[in-house]
């Protein structure tokens, strides 16, 4: 029982890593442009870098992780990330943040596939879908933490790049953990699985649309809220960034809370209603005119959407009898692409027709989702009906 929870929580650090680097860049935009004298735009581009290599891990992690051995893997990512955030925060060339950041990226993409390969080894049906919840509290947990130091050190005249350095340590003690730990019982379950075909049906394939859909609105916020809220209510970014704070400090409470709630209630009525929430809350933000509300909407939507990249990993593999390595990294693959193109797409439509119109968006991203639950609520009656009369 300790080498599983040293395994689990091993996953939920590579998710706490990844959150690290990742739900601070909306926070960090103008201080970066400013330092590197280049376009808010350019900089809001290079976090695409830091998704688009996250795409790029899971892709290779697709295909890797089995050959190269989990705990081997573990190891060279996270020494590669602790060594890249010094790079962040020794260089003083752009050059050097774009491939420390995609470098980053492809590392962190690689450490949520080995965080979902690790739960689905290690624990199994009811427990299996509560740990993947339970991930997403890690992730959160990390959204509160590294804004707070960014925060802090933005209002203290540091550099932007010692909250990236804090993650950077954690990477570091990541390695130190897996020295030390046995991965004896992840490595057997990948060669079985690997000799197993993997299930594919219409079901796990909305997961993974789903999925990125939800990332696309939600990195979207991520990285144009802070700007959003300066520019509309006149404010300075300092405290237009605290945003991100609340939202994820919200999310922290929510992902807790999602815990408890998915142990009693079916996964897919759960991802119905946080949409629905989710789709309602980011209409009254984009929309508002009133400057005290932002704060209880962002809280809102942060409980809202708390538990939304692996609520769609438990939806997606519940339409299959036993999930897959394979099946866990297609939906990983797809959020990991909706976080990337996320900042591209956005940065490329605020230029032809305003950050406004852009924020408008996000709602409508989730409308989209809601449809495609409900069409996926009448897939699994067939498809289990369809299975019991192959039986």
């Amino acid at each position: 029982m300790n080498n599983k929870i040293t395994l689990t929580a091993i996953s939920f650090l590579a998710n706490f890593i990844m959150a690290g680097f990742a739900t601070q860049f909306g926070m960090l935009i103008e201080p970066i442009a400013e330092k590197f004298t280049a376009n808010v735009n350019e900089v809001a581009s290079i976090f695409s870098l830091l998704n688009g290599g996250a795409l790029a891990g899971t892709i290779a992690a697709f295909f890797f992780i089995e050959k190269m051995g989990i705990k081997r893997i573990t190891l060279i990512s996270y020494s590669l990330v602790a060594l890249s955030a010094l790079a962040l925060h020794l260089t003083s060339s752009l050059q050097v943040v774009m491939v420390a950041m995609t470098l980053i990226g492809f590392c962190g993409g690689i450490g949520l596939c080995i965080a979902g390969t690790i739960v689905v080894s290690v624990w199994q049906e009811k427990l299996q879908s509560t740990m993947l919840v339970v991930q997403d509290a890690t992730f959160n947990i990390a959204g509160v933490i590294f804004p707070l130091i960014t925060t802090y050190a933005l209002t203290s005249s540091l550099s932007w790049s010692y909250s990236y350095l804090a993650v950077g340590l954690v990477a570091l003690g990541t390695v130190i953990i897996t020295l030390f730990t046995n991965f004896s019982i992840c490595e057997q379950s990948s060669s079985t699985e690997e000799k197993q075909q993997s299930e594919w049906n219409l079901g796990i394939i909305s997961g993974g649309i789903g999925l990125f859909l939800g990332m696309l609105a939600l990195y979207t916020f991520l990285t144009w809220a802070p700007l959003f809220v300066k520019q509309k209510f006149d404010i300075p970014f300092e405290e237009a960034g605290n945003i991100i704070t609340q939202y994820w400090s919200a999310a922290l409470i929510g992902a807790l809370i999602s815990t408890v709630i998915v142990t009693r209630v079916k996964i897919h009525h759960f991802l119905v209603c946080i949409i629905a929430l989710a789709m309602i809350i980011t209409a009254a933000i984009v929309s508002t005119d009133n400057l005290n509300w932002i704060a209880y909407l962002t809280y809102g939507y942060g409980f809202a959407c708390a538990a939304l990249y692996n609520a769609f990993i438990a939806y997606g593999v519940s339409f299959v009898k036993k999930a897959s390595s394979k099946n866990v990294s297609y939906i990983l693959i797809s959020g990991s692409a909706g976080a990337m193109f996320s900042p591209a797409i956005s940065s490329f439509f605020e230029r032809i027709i305003g950050l406004q119109t852009v924020m408008y968006v996000i709602p409508l991203l989730y409308a989209a989702i809601f449809v495609l639950l409900m069409v996926s609520s009448r897939m699994k009656p067939a498809m289990a009906q369809n299975s019991l009369s192959a039986s």
